[in-house]
């Protein structure tokens, strides 16, 4: 174990009380619920929708069916609290047979030995190439071992003004020119618009909005300081430097990049799927088109979303496995996604229901999930993520050349790489 997660153990235990009986059901021992003794599975998350937990309560139920010895105990524990509980379960051992996680945090759970391994269960299953490859890479270990399953995903795209592009006479744009070219265009100093709007805000947002143009270059986070990933920065520092990007995206969410764009104050801003939903209907002064991300060498994009691990100390891994499959598969794939409002994690659920693929919006999107890389996976993914948005910030504001600054990030992190490479 290494030394930054045994101190992450050490301060969960001083300062987190156990949660009272998350663990205290009697379970079956043995694992297979085969005897026909009454078994708990239980299941801890954090989703607090209607729709979710209402989801959750029909997989329990069709999963009864199939299995009337087991109950499912599905309990909802808000985010902050299940991850301490995580935390104090790798030493104590109190731990559900089912967890849920955000996907770039799973690793760091791995690693204090919270998800147990269950590749060759789900080899034997036969379906892990339906997934699309960026979620379900979010579940591996360096060593490319998988741990659990994507429950949900996300991914992002470019949302248009096209009432702005058209009078301009421009066209969605499809590469990196296409997009400075109308973002030059669009940009109006007096009236405060700027071409393009994204957020490079200093946390876990910034990163997620930066990575796209790493790998649209070619690049990866794997090597910050090649010469594709470089460019990735320059580009999105070069936007500012010009003005057609403000440099105030180095404190904006992603939220308050979408609210400049639905302002009317950025043409085009990098726009994740849930936009679409809580957003997007908002706008009324002007027509919204979603396109992919422009591209450089190629398409990328980034997952978000979170995944359903299964905890090494169960009893009843063979039936929690099962429950995982069951709810992964194919055609619950698509139920929970339509009913949930967010992506398939399949691409063969996608071609299920219409709104995937004929969805003016979604669709664009579902296509993204092509091209979406996961954040990581890596235990030290925190100090991964803070090199890539601080040097970004540093190339946007000006502080350092690109160059430079990806340069010396890399160089930070060299030793975490070194003692735990990421999986490609």
């Amino acid at each position: 174990m290494k030394k930054k997660s045994i101190w992450f153990v050490s301060l969960a235990l001083t300062g987190i009380v156990l949660f009272a009986g998350c663990s205290g059901k009697k379970q079956a021992s043995g694992g297979g619920g085969s005897s026909g003794q009454p078994v708990t599975i239980t299941l801890w998350h954090y989703f607090a929708s209607d729709q979710e937990n209402a989801g959750l309560k029909k997989f329990a139920d069709d999963f009864k069916i199939i299995h009337p010895e087991v109950t499912m105990d599905i309990t909802f524990i808000s985010r902050e609290e299940l991850m301490n509980q995580y935390t104090v379960g790798a030493v104590s051992g109190q731990l559900p047979d089912i967890g849920m996680v955000d996907s770039p945090d799973m690793s760091s759970y791995v690693s204090l030995g919270v998800f147990a391994d269950i590749t060759d269960e789900l080899n034997a299953w036969g379906e892990l190439d339906k997934f699309y490859p960026g979620p379900l890479s979010s579940t591996r270990d360096s060593n490319g071992r998988i741990h659990g399953l994507p429950n949900n995903t996300n991914c992002l795209a470019l949302a248009c003004n096209m009432n702005m592009l058209r009078a301009a006479g421009l066209e969605k744009p499809v590469t990196w020119d296409d997009l400075e070219t109308a973002a030059a265009r669009l940009t109006n100093p007096a009236e405060q618009i700027y071409g393009f709007a994204m957020s490079v805000i200093p946390n876990e947002e910034g990163t997620f909005q930066v990575i796209p143009w790493i790998y649209a270059a070619g690049g990866s986070v794997t090597n910050l300081a090649s010469p594709e990933a470089i460019r990735g920065i320059e580009f999105i520092a070069n936007l500012a430097q010009k003005g057609y990007m403000s440099k105030e995206v180095v404190n904006w969410t992603q939220g308050d990049a979408f609210n400049a764009f639905a302002a009317g104050k950025a043409a085009m801003v990098e726009s994740g799927t849930w936009h679409v939903a809580q957003n997007v209907p908002d706008i009324k002064d002007f027509e919204v088109e979603y396109t992919l991300l422009p591209k450089d060498k190629k398409y990328a994009s980034v997952i978000g979303g979170e995944n359903f691990g299964i905890c090494s100390t169960t009893k009843n891994k063979e039936l929690a496995v099962e429950f995982l499959k069951m709810i992964s598969g194919a055609e619950s794939v698509a139920f929970w996604a339509e009913q949930t409002g967010k992506l398939p994690i399949r691409s063969d659920s996608a071609l299920l229901r219409d709104i995937w693929t004929k969805d003016k919006y979604l669709s664009v999107f579902t296509d993204g999930m092509n091209y979406a890389v996961a954040r990581g996976p890596h235990p030290e993914w925190p100090a991964i993520s803070k090199v890539i948005y601080s040097s970004a910030q540093a190339a946007v504001l000006g502080q350092a050349p690109a160059r430079d600054s990806m340069t010396q990030g890399a160089a930070a992190i060299a030793p975490i790489l070194q003692e735990t490479p990421i999986a490609e």
